[in-house]
């Protein structure tokens, strides 16, 4: 299956992914707060949510009773993830084709859906690992490396990060999780309120470890706000065209207050013109070999007699993010054994 390269969770690196796979007018943008009107305030249509949080084996509960057969929900499109470092690009997978009647997702992943139409979810997933298009958009992130690192698993102490999507089908939200046997439901919706219904969900999973976690990165997959400007601009062009070639009495009031919206828009299109131009930046800095560079700063320093005494600090900051580490760790027990059992049902 080959090797599959750790990205960054990033709106940019994400929305310039998902156009790399071939997924015309879509973007992502980072959410910092699940209060009101945080949806609203996309100004876009929203098509999922991808949610970060720090990966904990759980024990099997009576929430698993919800996990569905993939085979007793046909209409959705749900891959276990066989692979290491791709759950991020998994969750995007499963809202792209979970949208695909919304969203122009492009020949290559229209193609690999049908394919895998009667798939298992297993074989899905082995399927998507061994997808082209999929992997090497996804490697295109990969960092310029000039040694070989020495693969292991990971340890118990090590933070492991998992990425999960929901995403409204058929009526029903869904929570789609590769490392999960099925799909999972969250009950009926619509359109129009699902949003709603997918908040508390993720407000669960967020206070399940807010006493020791705060690290949780939340996203939203959406229209592109750049075409959404655009229709607006054309649109208001084409309606103070027509207000203009009428006669009405109040011609000058209705073309004022058109050109008053078509600053607004253009100035929108403007802010958003210059956000993508700084994503790309900074995926061109994202990809860029900084190796050289550092090789001769650590060479200067070394011929400066500099370079010892900054190794030094560096082995004692390291030590006390260690020990930090292992604090915290034994706070996290501690916690833990203070929590009272809960009795099995009958």
């Amino acid at each position: 299956m080959g090797d599959w390269c750790t990205i960054e969770s990033d709106p940019g690196v994400f929305s310039e992914l998902i156009r790399a796979m071939g997924v015309k007018g879509v973007q992502v943008e980072e959410l910092y707060s699940l209060g009101d009107g945080v949806f609203e305030e996309l100004g876009a249509p929203v098509y999922g949510l991808i949610f970060l949080f720090k990966w904990k084996e759980e024990p099997i509960s009576a929430n698993s009773a919800w996990c569905l057969d993939a085979f007793n929900c046909p209409d959705v499109f749900f891959a276990s993830q066989v692979i290491n470092n791709a759950c991020a690009t998994q969750a995007i997978i499963s809202i792209l084709m979970n949208c695909d009647n919304s969203v122009d997702v492009g020949d290559e992943l229209r193609a690999f859906k049908e394919f895998t139409r009667e798939f298992p979810p297993e074989s899905r997933g082995l399927a998507l690992s061994n997808c082209a298009t999929i992997k090497t958009a996804h490697n295109s992130f990969a960092r310029p490396e000039q040694f070989v690192q020495e693969k292991r698993k990971a340890l118990e102490d090590d933070d492991v990060y998992h990425f999960i999507a929901y995403v409204p089908v058929n009526g029903v939200l869904y929570e789609l999780d590769g490392l999960k046997p099925g799909p999972i439901s969250l009950g009926q919706c619509t359109q129009q309120n699902w949003l709603q219904l997918a908040t508390p969900a993720i407000q669960q999973r967020i206070e399940r470890y807010a006493k020791t976690e705060i690290r949780f990165n939340l996203m939203a997959v959406i229209k592109s706000r750049r075409d959404i400007f655009t229709e607006q601009l054309k649109h208001l062009q084409e309606a103070r065209e027509k207000a203009v070639a009428t006669a009405r009495a109040d011609v000058v009031t209705e073309v004022g207050r058109i050109d008053t919206e078509i600053s607004q828009v253009t100035a929108n299109l403007a802010v958003e013109e210059e956000k993508l131009k700084g994503w790309t930046a900074e995926n061109v800095r994202r990809r860029h070999n900084y190796v050289p560079f550092l090789v001769n700063m650590i060479r200067v320093l070394a011929e400066k007699g500099q370079l010892e005494g900054l190794v030094d600090q560096a082995v004692q900051i390291q030590k006390e993010k260690k020990e930090k580490k292992e604090a915290k760790k034994a706070q996290e027990e501690q916690h833990a054994q203070q929590q009272p059992t809960q009795a099995p049902p009958q």
